[in-house]
């Protein structure tokens, strides 16, 4: 563990953001392996997602067919 503080501490400020910012990634994977595989979880993760009903998709799709008429301010 000395040595490995000892390497840090010769690092410019700027490798050294880096170094940290790459270790903050690998925990962050770490933490999405460990939550891997549990399914009953991730059932009730995806019953609580939100719906969209035929009103709200029928909004979506008039929209889009109106979306080559707008008028784009020029510059």
């Amino acid at each position: 563990m000395e040595d490995l503080l000892e390497t840090f501490q010769q690092l410019s400020e700027p490798q050294r953001r880096q170094l940290l910012a790459y270790a903050d990634t690998l925990l962050i994977q770490q933490k999405a392996r460990k939550s891997e595989g549990d399914l009953v979880k991730w059932k009730e993760k995806i019953e609580s997602v939100s719906t969209w009903s035929e009103s709200d998709i029928a909004v979506l799709e008039e929209g889009s067919k109106n979306i080559n008429n707008w008028k784009i301010p020029e510059w």
